[in-house]
């Protein structure tokens, strides 16, 4: 084992960014914070960042100009990837009727939720975003949905019944692409506004907020953001508007200056003290490993429980069902049923809500795929199953994948997208016995070019999205490739 600091790997960065007008030392800026966990820590970046200027709600349009301005020079919008808007021309806080009629001022926790004071003016929080779009938003909390409600041009962002567990209620999701910086928004308005967010009830936020001084945010809430900060990590963009913030307002977003430290007040870390002497506030320890072998009774190398797994020996393949080794299996959600293994994967199925045991499919050549019964892959990104209909199955039985039915046709049903773990849900009774399931490849094959640079590595997190090359920058779990060979990585 061996213990690496990450400084060297993102000196270059930090030195781009502090070489601005305003330049300081971020371990200075948060001192006070050092050393500090949980709570404790909230409380700490709370005495930092919470007096600062306000630069007043029309200063906001003029801070666009450099804290909001895209490559090409229009500005970016933050609810709609449809527009081109010429920042400060004549759309600027315009009538509309659609999506691209005008822009205006988008409070990202909505005003109705917190009524006034310096929070209406906050830059951090308070962003552009197309007018129409901003209006269908209303004062929904964020969440994830299906657009069933409004989706935007390009379905950049969508209206409609919350699908995160613990919300069912309206609510607005954002794009893939700033879920991370939202979340971190939302961090740096508890910290920062920790005198007053227990006491915002207005609208809806008390369906998003808990009403206590710490955590802040109700459970689901949280671990939503959680996880949206994790998947859109921090990138130039963000860096760059927090320097604008700090030019503009004397203050920083801690949650994009440290991208980790949201782990230390509410997440994973809460256990360790953050040390503001890190660039992200950890060290990497690097592990020579099976990756198949999560150390789940290591208490210090805590894989992250809500991150899917991610086999690098899952393959493509036709499985068939009547081969494999089943062994009885539950599940908290689904019940009772029997679980597999096959091409690096697991194939799981579980009774659910049907009133019919399901046969023990060791003792038969087709598995009996009963009325609401549940069929798990797990193991990998599944990007697409086929179904054979062995014969026999019952008139008009399809398969719910995703939310959409699936009827066979010429004996066989085909899904594409991508999904892990793959679940589906029968309706009356299938007989199968084979299928053939496509996986993305967490882990490439093969690499060409190891002579260009020695130290070649490419990084994917557990579900198999590459996060770069060198050493992953967030505390978590990951599979690392160098050269030929493959191990886990924890980066506490």
């Amino acid at each position: 084992m061996r213990t690496l600091h990450l400084s060297t790997i993102c000196a270059a960065l930090l030195f781009f960014f502090a070489s601005t007008a305003n330049a300081i030392e971020l371990k200075d800026y948060y001192a006070n914070a050092n050393n500090k966990k949980g709570a404790e820590l909230k409380t700490a970046l709370y005495g930092i960042i919470h007096k600062h200027t306000n630069i007043g709600y029309d200063g906001l349009l003029s801070a666009y100009h450099e804290s909001d301005r895209r490559a090409d020079g229009y500005l970016r919008d933050w609810y709609s990837n449809a527009t081109k808007y010429v920042i400060g021309g004549p759309k600027e806080n315009h009538s509309y009727q659609g999506e691209g009629d005008s822009y205006n001022r988008e409070h990202l926790v909505p005003q109705s939720w917190f009524g006034t004071g310096d929070m209406k003016s906050d830059l951090v929080q308070v962003v552009p975003s197309d007018g129409y779009v901003n209006n269908r938003r209303g004062n929904f909390p964020m969440g994830e949905n299906k657009g069933e409600t409004y989706s935007s041009k390009n379905k950049y962002s969508k209206v409609g019944a919350c699908t995160v567990s613990g919300y069912s209620g309206q609510c607005f999701e954002p794009n893939d692409e700033i879920k991370g910086d939202i979340a971190r928004i939302y961090f740096y308005v508890l910290a920062c506004y920790e005198n007053l967010h227990p006491t915002w009830t207005g609208g809806t936020a008390s369906q998003f907020f808990d009403g206590q001084k710490y955590p802040g945010l109700k459970p689901w809430a949280l671990k939503m953001l959680l996880r949206w900060a994790k998947q859109d990590p921090v990138d130039n963009v963000e860096r760059a508007r927090n320097e604008v913030v700090y030019e503009k307002q004397k203050n920083r977003n801690p949650f994009v200056d440290y991208p980790s430290l949201c782990e230390y007040v509410w997440g994973d870390s809460v256990s360790y003290v953050f040390d503001v002497t890190q660039p992200h506030g950890q060290i990497e320890t690097d592990i020579p490993d099976n990756p198949v072998d999560p150390d789940p009774d290591d208490p210090d190398n805590p894989d992250n429980p809500d991150e899917p797994y991610v086999n690098p020996e899952a393959k493509s393949g036709t499985i068939v069902l009547s081969d494999l080794t089943w062994t009885a299996t539950s599940h908290p959600t689904y019940g009772e049923g029997f679980t597999a293994t096959a091409n690096g994967l697991t194939i799981s199925y579980y009774i659910g809500e049907g009133s019919v045991t399901p046969v023990n499919v060791g003792q038969y050549d087709e598995l009996r795929f009963y009325d609401k019964s549940v069929l798990v892959i797990s193991g990998a990104v599944v990007t697409g199953v086929t179904f054979y209909d062995n014969g026999g199955s019952k008139s008009g039985c399809n398969i719910m994948i995703g939310g959409s039915s699936h009827t066979f046709s010429s004996g066989k049903i085909t899904w594409t997208g991508s999904m892990n773990p793959f679940v589906c849900t029968a309706t009356k009774q299938i007989r199968m016995n084979t299928i053939d399931v496509t996986v993305k490849s967490a882990i490439p094959t093969s690499v060409n070019s190891l002579d260009d640079t020695p130290s070649f590595r490419v990084a994917y997190d557990l579900r198999g999205v590459r996060v770069g090359r060198g050493a992953p920058l967030r505390r978590g779990t990951y599979l690392v490739r160098e050269g030929k060979r493959t191990k886990k990585m924890i980066v506490k």
